[in-house]
């Protein structure tokens, strides 16, 4: 004889047995290394990890920052204070690459003496300072860069001699800090 199957009662076993197949929450993985560059515009950083590798990683819109090292002078980190060289701890979901975690263990520079890029010294060829652009004779030729505070360009003028720290910033060059030449 043949059993009709109700859906009554099929139905209450058929949710119990999807309820009991749901994954368990995925395992967080933790990498480290140091940053290379980012590109938030893109929402990538680039890290090289200890064994020298480079790799460009995804980043979530949310991801939580903190601070370890330094961590007075990241009072509310968030991801525009990550660059280079900083050391890091990041962590994303196994199964996934997207870093929703980022912690700094090491700095790597002294945050209060303007930050991690190259010194150049020139002169000042042209300057505005309400659009936030100085042009500066290297020696090798004239670069225009953007400068970040501009309130800094208030101190300076044409001609004057000056060395500029260059930070790299979403692939762009820009100025941090203008001190006088001395």
């Amino acid at each position: 004889m043949t059993q009709i199957v109700s859906w009554r009662t099929t139905a209450p076993l058929l949710t119990a047995a999807l309820l009991m197949a749901v994954p368990a929450q995925a395992k967080v993985t933790k990498e480290m290394g140091n940053i290379v560059s980012t590109d938030w515009r893109k929402m990538e950083i680039e890290i090289k990890n200890p064994r020298g590798r480079l790799k460009t990683w995804p980043v979530a819109r949310d991801c939580t920052v903190k601070f370890t090292d330094k961590k007075n002078d990241f009072p509310n980190p968030k991801l525009s204070d990550l660059t280079a060289p900083m050391y890091i701890w990041f962590f994303y979901q196994d199964g996934t690459i997207l870093i929703e975690s980022i912690e700094v263990r090491e700095v790597g520079f002294e945050p209060s003496k303007g930050g991690t890029g190259a010194e150049q010294k020139g002169v000042i060829t042209n300057l505005d300072a309400n659009v936030g652009h100085v042009e500066v004779d290297l020696g090798a030729g004239k670069q225009t860069f953007k400068v970040e505070p501009k309130q800094q360009l208030l101190a300076f003028k044409r001609g004057q001699r000056v060395i500029l720290l260059i930070d790299k910033k979403n692939g762009e060059e820009i100025v941090t800090k203008i001190t006088p030449q001395r």
